[in-house]
């Protein structure tokens, strides 16, 4: 083969020491190499820009942006329809529901790099810190932020104390009053939320815990003091975000199962008060 995975292990043993990085990052991580610039690139893999380039002319690429195709087609080519985008579509394939089926495989592929690449131990962490918490608080905006609401609701109806906040000006108040003993859940599929990083900020300096779901090599990784990394390929330039989400829905429901599966927590109770407080918002049955 003859793909950029085959030519980087093959002049691997050749390879510099910052060159080595590079090549490692690539192999471990194509999704974040991807989407990531390339000073995020350099930064990630601790070398400059420069040596970025250097690396794609050993692989007899010209640069950066061809460095990046040749890697999302080696991809394509592992996974016919991880990569592949939806622009390439000619009226006729759509007719025949081609759109329908590639969307399909984007979402599977990228529930099966989540389960692969879950962080078992984070996951536990997760799982205790947000078990023991006082109060939580989950953060986020955008498509984000209506992942942080379901997950505050999940955690609600398993009676903790949770909460969403998905205002900037709340965001800054709420994370401020967070205190030891406390969980801020922050999440931000690009990482770079200002408004979830000031509160990521805000709740460690208050002694609160952060439990992030982000990218990897985020700044938003770099904050979190319980890391669930989800790597997840997306063309957020032409689309909102649509198939990162269910990888993170995955994630959360994974959280709220083994939180509900704990032999502490009384369900029958919990779902008896809950059917009580929506009880006078149900319509009654209809005559017979």
């Amino acid at each position: 083969m003859n793909d950029v995975f085959s030519r980087i292990s093959k002049i691997y043993p050749s390879l510099k020491k910052a060159e080595r990085r590079i090549a490692d990052l690539i192999l471990a991580d194509a999704d974040f190499f991807l989407r990531g610039s390339i000073t995020e690139v350099a930064q990630a893999a601790g070398v400059s820009a420069s040596s970025l380039t250097r690396f794609s002319r050993h692989l007899e690429v010209e640069g950066f942006r061809e460095l990046k195709l040749s890697v999302a087609q080696a991809k394509s080519a592992q996974s016919p329809y991880y990569h592949q985008s939806v622009q390439a579509l000619n009226e006729i394939e759509i007719a025949e529901g081609r759109l329908e089926y590639l969307y399909l495989q984007q979402i599977v592929a990228a529930l099966n790099s989540t389960f692969t690449r879950l962080d078992a131990e984070a996951l536990v962490d997760a799982i205790r810190a947000i078990r023991s918490a006082r109060r939580i608080r989950t953060f986020g905006v955008a498509v984000s932020g209506l992942i942080a609401s379901e997950t505050a609701m999940r955690f609600m109806r398993l009676g903790l104390e949770a909460s969403y906040v998905g205002d900037a000006h709340f965001m800054r108040i709420a994370s401020s009053l967070l205190g030891a003993g406390d969980v801020a859940i922050c999440i931000s599929h690009t990482g770079r939320s200002q408004e979830v990083l000031e509160a990521a900020d805000m709740a460690r300096r208050q002694g609160a815990q952060v439990v992030g779901l982000t990218a990897p090599h985020t700044p938003l990784s770099r904050k979190a003091d319980i890391l669930l990394e989800l790597s997840v390929f997306e063309e957020i330039d032409i689309y909102t975000p649509s198939i990162s989400h269910f990888a993170y829905h995955y994630v959360i429901g994974l959280l709220a199962f083994h939180i509900g599966q704990s032999s502490d927590l009384d369900r029958d109770a919990l779902l008896a008060k809950i059917k009580a407080g929506l009880a006078p918002g149900q319509s009654a049955e209809p005559a017979q």
